[in-house]
């Protein structure tokens, strides 16, 4: 096995030696011959062993795959990194006593987490290991260092030191008292349950122990005394972390997390605690989501499986659409909505387990080098986005795409069209954005390395060959996305438009050899789900009348007529809206599709922020064009823009 033990040192020598815990400038791969060091950024120490991965795995985890044992891999970095991040909260705590209040100093929590890692190390590694003790560590720091802002006392985040402390000391054990934080009346104990004082709420703190695996929170009769061993038991004052096995062959072993208060992306949240029916609802779309993976993405299933190991519920929102995240902090765990069936259970799964993998990865080296802008398109997302965050959408698109390529060809009638369209559409995005990543001039060597691994997959896709009416489609709800994201976010220069609008004033002809628009990113934060919605109802047949929700989203009958090929009926209903209000961005993006914009030279889908803006500039002339002509006759005079 090429990951060796020893980068995982034990925990009083990484807290003493964080450096001993992971090399993160130096991973390194070699094959299983050792005959070459694929990489080595910086000479390492000869002591310090450091992660390495297999050549056999870094390119599956490149090309979007990687089965278990990769997983596992990732694993061992994952303690490496939690270990840094606790000897980094118990430095500040060192350094700072302020940052634990009143409950006892951080040495005396650092003594007995050594004391249970010598009794039980297998039992300490699987607490640290449990995605939200990344989280609140990470939180903890960033709250520190000022990144972070909540009403609660500081100590009340450090103070989580403790219960890890006593949770591992229980776990091994141990018999240990200390001082816990008590957040609004409720004590949470890593990786077990929720401890409901009566009578509490605000901050606080509140006395707990343990001994021979039991542990008892506040004076014998205040609050709840828990076993270890037996944590789901039905106890008085006492809120159990749900536990559910799924399947088998491989089975999945998750965590149902609606308490934790570090279980989300940001700031620490109150617990959101299920009912037993909505527990058994996610039961249900559980056991559906994991056949579906198990039938048709063996792929998938058994690197899941040995990675997933808490699942979020997250609360949905009015756009019906099923949300997801994950946060690279928390190696583990995914957070979603509701979804409304079990088949977007699965793309979720599928979606969100990528960007943990490439999280891993990007844990241990860097793959762009560019300053953290919001400045790239991402044909999945509305607002711009970083290279780093362009990297993990590509990535779990890729895995997205492959899902609804294995799909479609597993299902028959409506759901293959609708499996066709999702497709068409992924693959569209997933091409686009590579495009714009490679282009970018922002990636390291390994970044550049992960993208031709991920063209290398992706590209014998792109000839597969799909229905005309799914592709043309998919292609309309791509180009009207990436419209869309162009006529919010980018802003031409003033002279640029003021010369255009006074050459289409004078009737002269003139030509713009370079443009370069600002981005300021468009308070409008979520806008594109309306026509996607409309195109699956479109390749399945189904009627194309547009109900309150779809009408909320900004879509027309000219919308429906688009869908349906009827580009003159499309024009006239585009133009009527823009003539009522030229800030219809809707209608904008819609004209652009039509008919007018055939073919990717098209000023309408190249730079419609560029006409619009000068469509404005002509109305507050007192001279409003009509959006067509003024289109026809832009044509000539940006025919050499490329930007």
């Amino acid at each position: 096995m090429i990951v060796d033990a020893r980068c995982t040192a034990p925990l009083v020598t990484a807290v003493q030696s964080p450096a001993r815990a992971m090399d993160v400038t130096a991973l390194s791969t070699q094959d299983e011959a050792r005959s070459e060091s694929v990489v080595d950024p910086v000479e390492p120490q000869p002591s310090l062993p450091h992660h390495r991965l297999s050549r056999r795995h870094l390119d599956a985890l490149c090309a979007g795959g990687g089965g278990p044992d990769l997983v596992r891999q990732l694993w061992q970095t994952q303690r490496s990194r939690r270990l840094l991040l606790l000897h980094a909260v118990v430095e500040a705590a060192r350094a700072e006593p302020r940052l634990l209040g009143p409950l006892p100093t951080a040495d005396t929590a650092l003594e007995v987490l050594v004391r249970a890692e010598q009794a039980a190390p297998a039992e300490l590694t699987e607490l640290l290991l449990q995605p939200q003790i990344g989280n609140w560590a990470a939180y903890a720091l960033r709250r520190h260092r000022g990144g972070a802002e909540t009403q609660a006392p500081i100590w009340i985040d450090f103070g989580a030191l403790h219960s890890v402390a006593l949770v591992a000391a229980a776990r091994a054990g141990l018999h240990w008292r200390t001082r816990l934080p008590v957040r609004t009346g409720r004590v949470m104990l890593p990786s077990l349950g929720m401890a409901v004082l009566s009578e509490r709420t605000g901050w606080g703190q509140v006395v707990a122990e343990c001994a021979d695996g039991t542990i008892r929170i506040g004076a014998r009769g205040e609050g709840p005394t828990v076993r270890v061993s037996a944590i789901e038991e039905a106890i008085p004052g006492w809120w159990n972390l749900r536990r559910l096995t799924i399947g088998s062959d491989p089975g999945l072993r998750i965590v149902l997390d609606d308490i934790d208060p570090y279980r989300e992306l940001a700031d620490p949240v109150a617990p959101d605690r299920l009912d037993a029916t909505a527990v058994a609802r996610w039961s249900d779309l559980l056991a559906g989501a994991w056949r579906i993976l198990c039938t048709q993405h063996r792929e998938d299933v058994e690197a899941i499986a040995a990675g997933l190991v808490s699942v979020v519920p997250l609360p949905g929102d009015d756009h019906a659409e099923t949300r997801s995240a994950s946060t690279g902090e928390a190696f583990g765990l995914v957070l979603v909505s509701t979804p409304p069936d079990e088949l977007a259970l699965a793309v979720s799964l599928v979606h969100e387990f990528q960007h943990i993998k490439l999280g891993g990865l990007m844990h241990l080296l860097a793959l762009s080098h560019e300053p953290d802008d919001q400045t790239c398109y991402a044909p999945w997302r509305d607002d711009p986005r970083p290279l780093s965050g362009l990297l993990q959408g590509v990535y779990a698109f890729v895995g997205i795409t492959r899902f609804w390529r294995a799909r479609r060809l597993n299902c028959l009638g409506t759901e293959r069209q609708i499996a066709d369209l999702e497709y068409a559409y992924a693959r569209a995005q997933v091409r686009e954005a590579l495009v714009g990543a490679r282009q970018s001039g922002g990636l390291t060597p390994w970044g550049e390395r992960l993208l031709r691994g991920l063209i290398n997959r992706i590209e014998p896709w792109l000839g597969e060959p799909l229905p005309a009416r799914a592709v043309r489609a998919a292609e309309l709800v791509a180009a009207d996305h990436r419209a869309g994201w162009r006529i919010r976010h980018l802003h031409p220069s003033r002279d640029d438009v003021r010369r255009l609008a006074r050459a289409w004033s004078d009737d002269r002809v003139i030509h713009v050899d370079s443009y370069r628009p600002d981005l300021i990113p468009h308070k409008q934060v979520r806008w594109s789900q309306g026509l996607l919605a409309l195109a699956r109802r479109y390749v399945a047949g189904d009627s194309l009348t547009l109900g309150p929700r779809l009408r909320a989203c900004g879509l027309s009958e000219a919308d429906v007529a688009l869908l349906q090929g009827d580009d003159a009926r499309a024009r006239d209903g585009y133009r009527t809206r823009i003539a009522a209000d030229a800030d219809d961005l809707r209608a904008w993006a819609g004209l652009g599709l039509t008919d007018l914009g055939v073919g990717p030279g098209s000023v309408l889908l190249r730079h419609p922020e560029l006409v619009r803006a000068v469509y404005l500039e002509a109305v507050e002339a007192g001279a409003a064009p009509d959006p067509i002509d003024l289109t026809a006759w832009m044509e000539h005079a940006t025919a050499t823009l490329t930007a």
